[in-house]
């Protein structure tokens, strides 16, 4: 659980950040939008319920009502008719009517009120949408700069350290490959090896291997094709087959990994 934890906190890291910045915004624009509450709205729809039932305005609130279907035509102030399902319903006075049918009588009302009242009567652009308030909130923004310069960051950062473990990798596997390879030579001249060098070249690999996050088959892979050719290439009775043999497959497996690509399966010989 700690491997898998270090492994991915950058990951983590990012997702902390992300929602707290997410969370941050979405109460801030949830605040903004309840505090917003528009408190002169009661006061502008009674004043458009005054304008629109004074006497100068009765006669084109009746009209407003025809036009727009509420009304039947031939409706007056004293006797105004309503339309229910199509068809004129009892007769009733215009007061009356604005007072059992508000929605209709707001209806009428609006656009009368604003032809024909003050701009304070009309009421202002609604507000937008809770996402597009978090969209344009500069808390937003500004939470969101600092997480993609974050994440950018530790993207760039990441394949750096990558590059360079896969640089040590690659230098450590080019070192064994060579002292190896001088050390078969050495043997099949039944010359002295240089046991010590190759030794610590090799130690030097599996350092290289275990930093640059070879785990699970693949590592055990290679750990047990550099085992086969090291003890091929320093066994007591040498023998310039085998020792050739593994050292080659040690180098196709080691070109693979620098490389990225899948291990050869069935490493030990």
């Amino acid at each position: 659980m700690r491997e898998l934890l270090r492994r991915h906190r950058m990951k983590l890291a990012l997702g902390g950040v992300g929602g707290v910045a997410a969370v941050l915004v979405l109460l801030g624009a949830r605040a903004a939008l309840h505090a917003g509450a528009d408190p002169g709205a009661a006061l502008r729809a009674d004043a458009r319920r005054v304008h629109c039932l004074s006497a100068k305005q009765r006669p084109e609130l009746v009209q407003a009502a025809v036009r727009l279907g509420i009304a039947a035509p031939g409706s007056t102030d004293a006797r105004f008719l309503p339309l229910r399902d199509g068809r004129p319903a009892a007769p009733r006075t215009l007061d009356e009517w604005s007072r059992t049918s508000p929605a209709d009588f707001d209806r009428a009302c609006g656009p009368l009120a604003a032809v024909t009242g003050a701009k304070s009567l009309q009421d202002p652009p609604p507000k937008p949408e809770l996402w597009k308030q978090v969209a344009a909130n500069p808390l937003c923004t500004l939470l969101l700069g600092a997480f993609l310069t974050f994440a950018t960051a530790a993207a760039t950062a990441r394949t750096a350290r990558r590059q360079t473990l896969t640089d040590q990798l690659n230098s450590a596997a080019a070192e064994y490959l060579k002292a190896a390879q001088a050390a078969r030579v050495a043997r099949s001249r039944e010359r002295a090896a240089d046991v010590t060098g190759l030794e610590g070249r090799r130690v030097d690999l599996l350092s290289a291997l275990l930093r640059a996050g070879r785990r699970g088959a693949e590592l055990r892979n290679l750990q047990g094709l550099l085992e086969t050719a090291h003890k091929a290439v320093m066994a007591g009775p040498f023998e310039a087959a085998p020792a050739e043999e593994g050292l080659r497959r040690l180098e196709a497996a080691l070109v693979k990994a620098v490389r990225g690509g899948r291990m050869l399966s069935g490493g030990r010989t």
